[in-house]
């Protein structure tokens, strides 16, 4: 997940009677007298102006799919549209950024014999992970999307909703993650945006397609979280809804993960809380952002090492 971080810088332009126009950045405010302040106050004219600053969150595997922790920001090659960035502007290991998660379940007919093993995991979960600064929020999708569990930190109180909802119904899977990824997209404080997503992977009543809601979750610079709980699908179904929850997570920088073989998600779920414990943030500013505004990211760690995160982001 990563956020961009935009960084002020204001110019004064100082229109003077002979047309020169002298540029001041912030940082040499600090030369100019009082006096020569009060002076120019009267023909000051103040423009903000936006830099843009790309921040992602990393993880890293070793061959065994270990977490490795303990790299320097010299072992991170960054490629923006295939163009080394050539210096980090941010860089913290084992990162304390708020988690900003939507946790999505899926409550159509097709999982309704697994929910009652998801509840009781749910608010153990959070629990165990959430802290006072981050937000979560409980999505609920069958053929409709509704939020069930605003932002507390009453994880009882969750979890008592979370009991209450009855499964039935078609699936919008699309719709909901694109959904979701416009709630997280609302947040604009330096967080790590999180999907958690608890589903068989099919779909069924969705506007979007598959290829519109991946673009709205990097739009969103979410990563996705993607608990697969079938088992008792036939083969090509099963396929299509592993296929999707794949692709949902490699493009996001998240994981694919499966349910138990008794469909209870806690393990997939001690992973996830894993990850989030071990995971990078960086930031750099990028050499060009006037080529295009989807731009393709890779992320290269040395040693064999994989580097996992979101695929590319767009300009705002």
């Amino acid at each position: 997940m990563g956020l961009q971080f935009p960084t002020r810088i204001f110019l004064l332009l100082m229109f003077l009677a002979g047309g020169t126009v002298p540029v001041v950045a912030q940082n040499n405010l600090g030369s100019f007298s009082m006096t020569d302040a009060a002076y120019l106050e009267p023909t000051v004219t103040t423009i903000e102006e936006w830099v843009r600053e790309v921040s992602l969150v990393l993880s890293v595997t070793d061959q065994k799919g270990r977490f490795v922790g303990n790299l320097q920001p010299s072992d991170f090659n960054i490629l923006d549209n295939d163009r080394r960035q050539e210096a980090l502007t941010f860089f913290e290991s084992e990162t304390n950024l708020p988690l900003h998660v939507a946790l999505l379940l899926d409550v159509s007919s097709s999982v309704a014999y697994k929910f009652p093993l998801e509840q009781g995991t749910i608010g153990q979960f959070f629990r165990e992970v959430a802290r006072p600064p981050d937000k979560v929020g409980v999505f609920a999708f069958n053929q409709d999307v509704r939020l069930v569990a605003p932002i507390t930190n009453n994880w009882r109180q969750v979890s008592r909703r979370i009991r209450k909802l009855k499964a039935d119904g078609e699936t919008a899977l699309y719709d909901a993650i694109s959904q979701a990824g416009l709630w997280l997209g609302q947040d604009r404080e330096p967080s790590r945006h999180i999907m958690i997503l608890i589903t068989d992977g099919q779909d069924n009543s969705s506007k979007s397609s598959l290829e519109e809601t991946i673009s709205r979750v990097l739009m969103a610079e979410a990563s996705i979280y993607a608990v697969n709980v079938n088992e008792d699908f036939p083969v090509d179904l099963a396929e299509e809804g592993e296929a999707n929850l794949k692709k949902l997570a490699d493009a996001t920088g998240g994981i694919y993960l499966h349910a138990d073989s008794d469909g209870a998600v806690g393990r997939a779920f001690g992973k996830i809380r894993r990850e989030l414990r071990s995971q990078y943030a960086v930031a750099y500013r990028p050499s060009d952002l006037a080529e295009q505004p989807f731009h393709r990211l890779q992320v290269i760690v040395p040693n064999h090492l994989r580097a996992r995160c979101r695929t590319g982001y767009y300009i705002k």
